[in-house]
């Protein structure tokens, strides 16, 4: 038995309805495909960026005088003082 015409019209919706469909869904994915590129280049150098930065974190820690160092040094010399008041005091007593 053949088609009536009416289903005929019909399949030929649906197929051009697919045939939409597919072309559709292709053309996301190749959209998401250059957002992904888009995204890995940008988390690309976001690294370089930030490996940077650390190279940079590292130079000033060598270049500037940290707190707890200068607080070191700082109760060396003092301890250091204390040594020469108590000598100082000691050659006056004499």
């Amino acid at each position: 038995m053949k088609p009536s015409v009416f289903e005929r019209h019909v399949q030929t919706g649906i197929q051009i309805l697919s045939v939409a469909l597919i072309m559709w869904a292709g053309t996301q994915l190749w959209k998401l495909g250059q957002q992904s590129a888009i995204l890995e280049e940008r988390l690309t150098s976001q690294g370089a960026l930030l490996n940077e930065l650390r190279a940079e974190l590292r130079e000033w820690g060598d270049l500037y005088y940290r707190r707890s160092d200068a607080m070191r040094d700082l109760d060396h010399i003092e301890t250091r003082i204390d040594s020469l008041d108590t000598r100082v005091a000691a050659l006056e007593d004499r």
